[in-house]
């Protein structure tokens, strides 16, 4: 049986890897790969939104926890739909890059509100969310604003790696496929 973590989480590596690709290939972005890349984008969303609106139906972990499990995915479902039209489009990326910046606070706030109210998840799935923020989101920001550039593409790429493994990392242990490897909180 699948559950809302493991759709979630499915759909979210697709985005990441593809960014990790997209910038060590040094693809052109041409109108085609830009619209190639916002389908991929786009499924980061949908799985995402299904996701935060299963943990909302299903009420999951219940009451506060279960609501901070809907922001998350939420969060950033919302981050690849912007993804997604700005690629389709091929508008300027320095909204998105705005977006993350804006996003890091946020995401540290959840953190801070899966501890304050005793969230069933482990130290592992902690470190996988605080690599998505400030880590890949700060990625986000350097890249589409241009900040550094060789530096910022080759940080931001790997960081999208590395979130793509974390992602992984979540959506077995979070959707209960293997136990986790870290103590909980």
């Amino acid at each position: 049986m699948v559950n809302a973590t493991a759709f979630g989480m499915s759909g979210l590596v697709l985005p990441l890897f593809v960014w990790f690709v997209a910038i060590y290939q040094d693809y052109e972005l041409n109108e085609a790969e830009l619209k190639g890349i916002a389908a991929v984008e786009f499924t980061g969303f949908l799985t995402l939104f299904v996701m935060g609106l299963w943990h909302t139906i299903d009420n999951t972990f219940g009451g506060a926890v279960s609501l901070l499990f809907t922001a998350i995915p939420l969060l950033y479902g919302l981050l690849w739909l912007i993804a997604a039209i700005i690629h389709w489009y091929g508008a300027d990326m320095k909204p998105l890059g705005i977006v993350a910046l804006v996003q890091i606070p946020v995401q540290l706030l959840l953190i801070v509100g899966l501890f304050a109210v005793g969230a069933p998840i482990s130290w592992g799935v902690v470190i996988d969310l605080l690599i998505y923020a400030p880590f890949t989101l700060g990625g986000f920001y350097l890249f589409t604003h241009g900040y550094m550039m060789p530096a910022a593409k080759r940080y931001t790429g790997w960081i999208s790696l590395l979130a793509t493994i974390a992602t992984i990392h979540v959506m077995f242990v979070g959707s209960g496929i293997i136990g986790p490897i870290l103590p909980g909180i």
